[in-house]
């Protein structure tokens, strides 16, 4: 690395001249963790950086003294997020594993629609001093993605937050999530085994990676099983009540008409029994609805609602315990994805076709 009179060596060029992480780097320029790279290895850097006239920004010199003992939950901006089930139980879950660990937590907003391809440099501001970032924002495209991967600090991502189609095996960033495909497989399966022939499927937005595998696993059942599949049946919106509403208006014009309804979540599932009872039309006499995520209203709605419980809680702990090994070890981490098998809930608004 010959840097001319007028260049100034990054981090990043440390770090690919040595091939190690940029973690590394920091790390081997800093003071307090310097001690977690190995001397030899230490030496090189800080030569390499001498040569090359490292000099970091202000917002530089602040993100090389992160507090290894500060998780920071990063969450949609959104202004009914702390509203959610969802993410109050991704929270709940961080914040008890940080507590047995001895960690704090902080929780920042990123990712209005302003910041499309400016997420990492938004996450970069809203980090500064955190040891360890837990990505639940909005879903990454593949240019924020590769962003991510090379923040230089360590992360975990949410698995319904990554690009739809993007196999694990070529990301390279730590990730948590659950087996969205096997699950509705499974539960696709179960109302089949029921009877049911004729399913609709009301699923949230082609941009969800979540929505995405849901839907390949109802296919997948569908096809192996004998299900008879409907496009007429089938429509994408929102994870929402409304979605729930505007599905049911378009899946009851069907003829004949399906004898279930698998929802992307609880909450278009709700919009479903919402319509159902409008309609005046039994369920599950003439039409079981199954939903998604195990919400606590699932037991609260009349009937209550069959659903695929995924571990939330065990996301935000699997996420906490992972960062705080990566901020812990002095070796170059293998990157993990943790991926948590999902559960079908057996409960009322489910029965053989005509079969109240």
């Amino acid at each position: 690395m010959n840097p001319t009179k007028s260049s100034v060596v990054r981090l990043k060029d440390i770090a690919e001249e040595l091939n190690v992480s940029v973690t590394t780097v920091w790390r081997a320029l800093g003071t307090k963790e310097s001690d977690l790279v190995a001397p030899e290895l230490r030496k090189k850097i800080r030569e390499m950086a001498l040569r090359g006239r490292y000099v970091p920004h202000s917002a530089a010199r602040l993100m090389r003294k992160p507090n290894i003992h500060l998780i920071t939950v990063l969450l949609p901006l959104d202004s009914g997020i702390f509203l959610s089930d969802y993410y109050g139980t991704v929270l709940s879950g961080v914040i008890s594993a940080s507590r047995d660990l001895g960690t704090e937590t902080r929780v920042a907003l990123v990712g209005g629609k302003e910041l499309d391809g400016v997420i990492a440099e938004h996450m970069q501001h809203v980090a500064i001093g955190a040891g360890g970032l837990f990505y639940t924002a909005r879903p990454l495209d593949a240019e924020d993605l590769a962003k991510v991967e090379a923040f230089g600090r360590p992360i975990v991502v949410i698995g319904g937050c990554l690009p739809p189609g993007v196999d694990l095996s070529s990301v390279h960033v730590d990730t948590v999530g659950t087996d969205n495909v096997t699950g509705s497989y499974e539960v696709t399966k179960y109302l089949l085994r029921l009877g049911h022939r004729r399913i609709g499927f009301i699923n949230g937005p082609s941009t969800s990676r979540d929505a995405c595998e849901r839907e390949e696993g109802f296919l997948k059942a569908m096809k192996e099983h004998d299900g008879i599949v409907d496009p007429r049946a089938m429509m994408r919106g929102e994870f929402s009540a409304e979605t729930g509403r505007l599905g049911w208006q378009q899946i009851k014009r069907c003829a004949p008409l399906p004898t279930a309804v698998i929802c992307g979540n609880d909450g278009i599932a709700f919009g479903v029994l919402e319509s159902l009872a409008q309609d005046k039309v039994n369920c599950p006499g003439q039409v079981s609805v199954v939903g998604f995520d195990d919400s606590p209203a699932a037991v609260h709605v009349i009937p209550k609602l069959t659903t695929v419980r995924q571990p939330i809680a065990e996301l935000g702990r699997a996420a906490t315990e992972l960062l705080i090994r990566r901020l812990q070890s002095q070796d170059e981490p293998t990157v993990e994805h943790l991926v948590f098998p999902m559960e079908v809930i057996h409960r009322q608004s489910t029965a053989p076709p005509g079969k109240p």
